[in-house]
């Protein structure tokens, strides 16, 4: 792995297998009854597979088997590939059993658990950290909880944020990117080249979910991408002086919302697996956010937290300027926003940020709070529709828009 041509090839092979696979893959579900049902906290009103998650672990690993075979410079390290590929089917079987049989997220925990003890028994561990105006500090003992705590938090944040269309896949993109920057400015081509084998195959998939061959990531997809990021990641941290900071500045709007829901849910005496509807992007519709409006914001603000680590990094200051114009954009999304909503039942601009943040649960949504998110997401589907018939009749182009709500 020794140019920047063998990156290219594999994103571009991994997005033209995906995309070529992703419709069997619907067809798949279907057949064995991996689907998602209409119902409760659903936004969609027929059934939609969720083998999405599968058709990219396939493409990810039949892309890196061609660029070895008859396209890379030198092979690929394949032994700690099978580690990575052990563990990801581990985590995909477990991922498509709860897609199909529902299993109790306690149980799944104790899943997780077991993949992630055996990667580390394998040598994958958080041994040291770079942290800033301290230099790289050695965590001895506690390389083994903080690591769990590592790929625990990765794989269920990607989980808790699959809940619209495009949004964990798009942060799952913008990551693979960043850590293809990482690892270019650190010369670790091989990592390079597997974030943008990742980054191709999760591309394509966007396509599918976002149109109206619809087809969903699932629990399978969502936990495989976090582990693999979290690998990677590791990964490059391992070999190089990486901050911390650096490394989860793409899963920001993840991580977040996975911290604030174990605390708004300690602080509501209620068990940490049951599932409700305050996540980031659900607050940001009980606040009168579209649904693509939402996946939007949330990726401004991944897109923008990666460009501003990575300015400093890499030593490019300029990547402060599209930082910038992520966050006007965000800023431009809420106040258009603020404009659409009722003045008597909007809260004020505070308000809203901490309630968006997870630090005010008791703060009064601008909804009725006997209204659920799916029912606010049903009644904008139906806005959208109506929009795209007028849009069309006026000889404009409809815009196909839909959600998904876990």
């Amino acid at each position: 792995m020794s140019s920047g041509i063998d990156i290219l090839l594999g994103g571009l092979f991994a997005f033209a297998i995906s995309w070529m696979i992703q419709p069997h893959f619907r067809s798949l579900g279907f057949l064995t009854g991996i689907i998602d049902r209409p119902g409760y906290r659903r936004s969609h009103n027929v059934p939609v597979p969720r083998t999405g998650g599968m058709a990219i672990f396939i493409s990810f690993f039949v892309t890196l088997l061609i660029i070895d075979r008859f396209v890379g410079a030198s092979p690929l390290p394949w032994s700690w590939l099978a580690v990575l590929g052990g563990a990801g089917l581990a985590i995909l079987a477990l991922g498509v059993g709860d897609d199909r049989f529902h299993i109790h997220a306690e149980k799944k925990l104790y899943g997780q658990l077991i993949v992630i003890v055996a990667l580390m028994l394998a040598g994958e561990r958080l041994d040291t950290v770079y942290l800033p105006l301290i230099g790289q500090l050695s965590l001895g003992g506690w390389a083994w909880p903080i690591t769990l705590l590592w790929y625990l938090g990765f794989i269920n944040s990607m989980n808790l944020i699959d809940g619209l269309d495009g949004l964990a896949s798009g942060i799952g993109v913008v990551a693979s990117l960043c850590i293809v920057a990482i690892a270019i400015a650190v010369s670790d081509y091989y990592s390079a080249f597997y974030a943008s084998t990742l980054c191709g195959s999760t591309l394509a998939f966007m396509y599918w979910n976002m149109g109206r061959r619809k087809i969903f990531l699932g629990d399978s997809g969502s936990m495989w991408m976090g582990l693999v990021l979290a690998i990677l990641l590791l990964h490059v941290s391992r070999q190089n002086s990486v901050g911390i900071f650096l490394l989860l500045a793409p899963m920001i709007a993840p991580i977040w919302d996975t911290g604030t829901t174990i605390i708004r849910r300690y602080r509501r005496r209620t068990s940490i697996f049951e599932a409700d509807d305050y996540h980031l992007h659900h607050r940001l519709i009980r606040l009168g956010f579209r649904s693509t409006t939402t996946v939007y914001f949330l990726l401004l603000l991944t897109v923008g937290s990666s460009l501003i680590a990575l300015s400093g990094f890499i030593g490019v200051p300029w990547l402060g300027l599209p930082t910038l114009g992520c966050w006007l954009a965000m800023f431009f999304l809420w106040t258009a926003k603020r404009k659409n909503v009722d003045s008597e039942k909007s809260m004020d601009f505070f308000s809203e940020l901490k309630f968006i943040m997870g630090l005010d649960d008791g703060a009064s949504a601008p909804r009725p709070t006997h209204t659920h998110v799916a029912e606010i997401i049903d009644l904008q589907v139906e806005r959208e529709k109506v929009e795209r018939v007028m849009a069309a009749a006026s000889g404009g182009q409809p815009v196909e828009v839909n959600t998904e709500d876990k």
